[in-house]
């Protein structure tokens, strides 16, 4: 039976490039590495052949990316209006938590059950929002600020927790630098747990 791939369609095809890439550039199978580490430790020069693929696949990585500057510059202003929009709500929050004397924290993390909770997404700050966060503080028995900071921005993201639970989003860009990343980020846990299994 096949190993399940630790990863998503996205970063699934430039695992798929990549391979290609090894395939022909070194004769490896960079999926192969990915999905079965342990069959590459503890192999001769492997620590060195890592470091290699390593730095192929940064290189891979920085080219794509820095080939959309134009995307760069959208995504920028677009995470600057989103960083304004959740200091804007997140500042309403705190004081209508504080005047209701509702806990209002930043959690490092918190054990949630998505199927439970109902998911409000806004576009930006109005006064049906004030009114709406009036009530969600209301019913809550704590709030937490659960936004992503993303570089020096922040996509805003709320949880009121109550009898029933709330997540009031305000709707995050969406880029294909952000999947990019995403995915790229993904690649590189895997090959700099690799390494440091092969450094041992």
């Amino acid at each position: 039976m096949a190993r399940q791939a630790p990863w998503d369609e996205e970063t699934e095809l430039f695992v798929a490039d990549l391979d290609a890439t090894m395939q022909k550039k070194y004769a490896l199978s960079f999926r192969n590495m990915l999905l079965n580490p342990q069959a590459y430790i503890g192999k001769k020069d492997m620590e060195q052949s890592i470091r290699v693929v390593k730095d192929d696949t940064e290189a891979y990585f920085a080219e794509l990316l820095g080939s959309m500057a134009d995307e760069q510059q959208k995504l920028q202003a677009e995470l600057e209006s989103a960083t304004a929009q959740y200091k804007q709500v997140n500042s309403v929050i705190e004081n209508k938590s504080a005047m209701a004397r509702v806990p209002y924290v930043r959690p490092m993390f918190i054990t949630r059950n998505p199927d439970t909770e109902e998911t409000i997404t806004v576009e930006q700050y109005g006064e049906h929002l004030d009114s709406l966060i009036g009530k969600l503080v209301n019913s809550s028995t704590y709030v937490a600020d659960t936004s992503a900071k993303y570089k020096e921005y922040f996509l805003g993201s709320w949880l009121f927790s109550g009898a029933k639970n709330y997540v009031l989003m305000i709707n995050p860009p969406v880029s294909p630098i952000l999947v990019i990343e995403n995915s790229r980020n993904a690649i590189m846990r895997i090959i700099e747990d690799l390494l440091s299994k092969a450094a041992e």
